[in-house]
């Protein structure tokens, strides 16, 4: 079996509220595949709020495609706030509360340097759906760890990259279209690809 890596979508730049085109995207000819991924990488604003839709279309001859998209991909806005001096680990899926006000979901997490046991771990937490505001110096409570830091770096952009698994049926040829749902931030370094294992 080859799997063969397809640059679906070239790196670009998505402007507030934009989607890419139909015609600026490499079909994927699925007639000889027996599994197809498709993994997008896209650099968020720091001050954006929303993710990105991947929109999937079909066709049966590469040349008409569907109107209405086969299939659809959300992926979330994912940014970073460094942390220092936190007491305990935090969780998957737990809302960050920041002092100021704002909150966000934990994604995931870095440990830099530190120890939990130490109270002195430093990294950052990389958190979804944020909301409110997020200022240096003040604390930053874990709401299922109980974790206590402090919130050591402004919110930044996050270079975040996901990876989708059709599991329906494959469909003679598909092409994407990327909508970028923040519309007052562009997406920069967006780029899809796809692996299609052949026979």
């Amino acid at each position: 079996m080859d799997k063969s890596l397809t640059t679906v979508l070239p790196s670009c730049t998505i402007a507030a509220g934009e989607t890419s085109t139909l015609a600026s995207c490499t079909e994927m000819s699925c007639s000889r595949s027996t599994q197809l991924i498709y993994t997008i990488n896209a650099t968020f604003n720091a001050a954006a709020t929303l993710g990105l839709v991947v929109y999937f279309f079909t066709s049966v001859d590469n040349s008409t495609y569907d109107s209405i998209a086969w299939d659809s991909w959300n992926v979330e806005n994912v940014r970073q706030v460094g942390y220092s001096g936190a007491d305990l680990s935090w969780m998957f899926g737990e809302t960050v509360t920041a002092q100021a006000g704002g909150t966000g979901v934990v994604t995931n997490w870095t440990l830099d340097s530190g120890t939990w046991a130490g109270d002195d771990a430093a990294g950052n937490i990389h958190l979804s759906s944020l909301t409110g505001t997020w200022t240096n110096g003040q604390t930053l409570s874990g709401g299922t760890s109980g974790c206590a830091a402090t919130q050591s770096t402004v919110t930044t952009a996050n270079a975040h990259t996901s990876t989708y698994y059709p599991t329906t049926p494959t469909p003679m040829y598909i092409k994407a279209r990327v909508h970028n749902l923040d519309t007052t931030q562009s997406i920069t370094l967006c780029s899809l690809g796809a692996v299609a294992q052949t026979i």
